[in-house]
């Protein structure tokens, strides 16, 4: 960004907090005392009692009835602009009232340019409104609510509409083009905002149109957004907006607000935070209770768990219900069973918890899709009762005894076998390098008497095979075996850039928002070389605030993580221990399963200061691994592997203590 530009930003900053501080000048101007509390601004607000006040310090006004607070910016679009209030926040284009506010308080700035973008969002905003506002009026068109199970008296209260011949505002405004008009239910959500929903039966929708059955207009909102205000009653969340519909058609005894999306959980959170601070600048308190009900699907499961976790976060009281029963979603049931899911809701009000069916029903799901992934070693699988379970495991050893390589071949086991996706976060080992343990590996358990000779990763680095026919057939052997799976492994190479703990937690909820039928596994090499979340952060908090949020991880998405960590120097000499962990304390307090590799030589009862250096030299090397900790399965015990170091091989030894 050249100078010119940084002045005019910083020119345009300065002119809008002195813009902000002139509101008592404009509230005086419109013939407000200031003195007192005055008749709340809000227009969707009776303020029969005065309930708004002036606060200087912030140069915003705030009404202690109905919760809106304005700066000027705000009044003015809401009085001179005509914008809506949606929510209690002014819905209006900045630059716009930031350059007519100027001109009506006679401030000489210069103003904005209004991008032709802008003028065509406001453009299509204002259809919108068009749209809702006659949609409402021509409900009585269709019948396609009561078919949904809604009543019409339900409609009407949240303005829902029809149109019979709509189109797409924003493909007709932004490309010009001429689209085949469709009946359309409209739910407003905003007051720009609405679901268009097709209302044709499914059979007579062309195939070519079945993607586009809903469509949202506007920004993003939650359906029925204000009954968060309100804490009197349980509030039922629901993907859908037919689904909070459905809630408040059968009972008085509680509200519903739909997200619209399993990807509007960062959305609900943070209108949670905004009311808090609301509720909280007012003095009062706010102790809502939440059944979520989300849809009875695996992205309906994966979003109960991510808002589950963000309520804890906030520590509201929250259930995760099931009101659906066997339907995919509450409306579903709703019109397949009135009286049941009837009955069902308003038990769910009384007993939300129903502790007791919801084990049951988790039980049997896990019976019939097994949670555990077989990690390819026969001997772990055993010890860990079938394999890697969605929990949080952590793999120590010290330098050079094969951590990467043994979690990399686990990681290839499954990739192979089973179609997983991997995720392996790789910090030390670039992802080349990686790739070249594996063929390496694959070489050597593909090589046999009449092949050539398998090859190490250096070697194939090198290419030296290249120029040795059978060499050269046996890699392409083991490339064309790699080839029916490494799309499965994601190698994400963090050498140059390392990532912390958070950004691996946001990158693996997006891809599971993505792809909720995906069970993926994570590998993370290693602990102690992440970013830390904080760069403020001691070696200690660093490693405490990445190991929660690895457990995190594994504990909302419900899938294996994965994580190796190094050994205390004081270790090397020692069996494999609790405090054989960097930071034992955390990492012992939030792993499920603590797996410690080791060479079986520690255990040597002997006086010969080389049995230690002939056990790292020796090919194959002599390894164990000690399960220190398993919350669910044996503890305190271990198996043996031999390992071929030169060809990244670990193989199950025969010799089991």
């Amino acid at each position: 960004m050249n100078q010119q530009n940084k002045s005019s930003i910083n020119n345009h900053n300065a002119k809008i907090e002195d813009l902000k501080a002139l509101l008592p000048d404009y509230l005086i101007g419109e013939g407000i005392n200031l003195k007192g509390n005055f008749t709340c601004l809000n227009p969707n607000h009776e303020d029969k009692t005065p309930s708004m006040t002036y606060y200087a310090d912030s140069h915003t006004v705030y009404c202690h009835g109905c919760g809106a607070s304005f700066d000027i910016y705000d009044l003015f679009a809401i009085q001179h602009m005509h914008a809506t209030v949606d929510d209690n926040r002014a819905v209006y284009n900045f630059k716009e009232v930031f350059n007519g506010l100027a001109a009506y308080m006679n401030v000489n700035v210069s103003k904005f340019k209004v991008k032709p973008e802008d003028a065509e969002r406001s453009k299509i905003n204002e259809f919108n409104r068009k749209v809702i506002e006659v949609a409402k009026n021509q409900i009585n068109q269709t019948d396609y609510m009561q078919k949904r199970g809604i009543s019409e008296e339900l409609a009407k209260m949240f303005n829902i509409g029809f149109i019979p011949k709509w189109v797409n505002p924003t493909t007709t405004i932004k490309d010009g083009r001429e689209l085949t008009p469709t009946p359309r239910v409209i739910i407003p959500i905003g007051d720009a905002a609405y679901l268009a929903r097709d209302t044709r039966e499914a059979a007579d929708i062309p195939d070519a149109e079945k993607n586009y059955i809903k469509i949202k207009q506007g920004s993003a909102h939650l359906f029925n957004g204000r009954a968060l205000l309100n804490d009197t009653k349980p509030i039922f969340i629901v993907e859908g907006e037919f689904d909070a519909l459905s809630v408040l058609e059968v009972t008085k005894n509680a509200t519903a607000v739909a997200l619209g999306s399993t990807s509007n959980v960062d959305l609900f959170y943070n209108t949670l935070i905004s009311i808090g601070k609301q509720k909280n600048k007012k003095g009062e308190a706010y102790d809502p209770v939440f059944l979520i009900a989300t849809d009875n699907d695996n992205a309906g499961r994966l979003a109960a768990k991510e808002l589950e976790a963000r309520l804890n976060h906030l520590n509201y009281e929250n259930y995760t219900v099931n009101i659906a029963k066997n339907s995919k979603d509450a409306n579903e049931e709703l019109v397949r069973d009135r009286i049941k899911f009837t009955n069902e809701v308003e038990s769910r009000i009384k007993d939300p918890d129903d502790y007791l069916t919801g084990l049951l029903a988790r039980i049997q799901e896990r019976k019939d899709k097994p949670q555990f992934v077989p990690t390819g070693f026969d001997n772990l699988d055993k010890l860990l009762d079938g394999g890697l379970y969605p929990q949080l495991y952590v793999l120590g050893a010290v330098s050079s005894v094969g951590k990467t390589t043994f979690s990399m071949q686990i990681a290839d086991r499954i990739a192979a076998t089973q179609g997983r996706p991997i995720f392996y976060f790789s910090l030390e080992t670039s992802k080349d390098e990686l790739t070249e343990k594996n063929l390496s590996r694959l070489s050597f358990e593909l090589a046999s008497k009449d092949s050539g000779n398998p090859q190490t990763a250096r070697a194939i680095n090198n290419g030296y095979w290249i120029d040795h026919k059978p060499e050269y057939n046996l890699i392409m052997e083991s490339l064309k075996a790699y080839s029916l799976y490494y799309s499965r492994i994601n190698i994400i190479d963090g050498t140059l850039n390392r990532p912390n703990a958070r950004d691996i937690y946001q990158r693996m909820r997006t891809y599971k928002r993505k792809h909720p039928n995906e069970k993926p596994v994570v590998f993370v090499d290693y602990l102690q070389i992440l970013k830390p979340i904080d760069d403020k952060d001691t070696d200690k908090e660093k490693v405490t605030k990445s190991i929660a949020t690895f457990k995190s991880i594994a504990s909302e998405l419900d899938i294996p993580v994965i994580v190796i960590s190094s050994f205390n120097r004081s270790s090397y000499q020692n069996p494999v221990a609790m405090q054989s962990f960097k930071e034992s304390g955390e990492i012992e307090y939030y792993a499920d399963t603590l797996l410690g590799l080791q060479y079986r030589a520690i255990h040597d009862d002997t006086d010969d200061p080389d049995s230690m250096k002939n056990a790292m030299q020796s090919d194959p090397r002599d390894i164990e691994l000690v399960v220190l900790k398993n919350r669910n399965g044996k503890s305190n015990t271990s198996i043996n592997f031999e390992y071929y170091p030169r060809f990244n091989d670990f193989v199950p030894s025969d010799d089991e203590d």
